[in-house]
């Protein structure tokens, strides 16, 4: 699914499951240089086992839109604009490498 977030799309797979704000979430954040692919045997068996999940490609990263930041600061800002984004007003994060920063 594409959320917009400042003006660019970003992109999130969903493990093959809808969406529903409603639901507890987890969103994974990928490494420097990755992308939400990284995730896709975990994301598909959260979403099959009662989760939102959403495993992101951050700005310039992926499928989504939009330049790489160059400070960690950088995305954890963005990536609050992000959860606002998708209507979520508490979810888990999971990273690896700079997505766990």
């Amino acid at each position: 699914m594409d959320i917009l977030v400042d003006g660019f799309k970003t992109f999130a797979a969903t493990g093959g499951k809808s969406f529903d704000a409603a639901k507890p979430t987890i969103v994974l954040i990928h490494g420097a240089g990755m992308d939400h692919t990284v995730w896709v045997l975990q994301t598909r068996w959260l979403a099959h086992h009662g989760l939102n999940v959403l495993a992101l490609d951050l700005p310039g990263h992926g499928r989504s839109e939009g330049t790489a930041f160059t400070t960690v600061g950088d995305y954890a800002d963005w990536l609050k604009r992000f959860l606002d984004a998708a209507g979520l007003q508490q979810a888990a994060l999971a990273g690896h490498s700079l997505g766990a920063l």
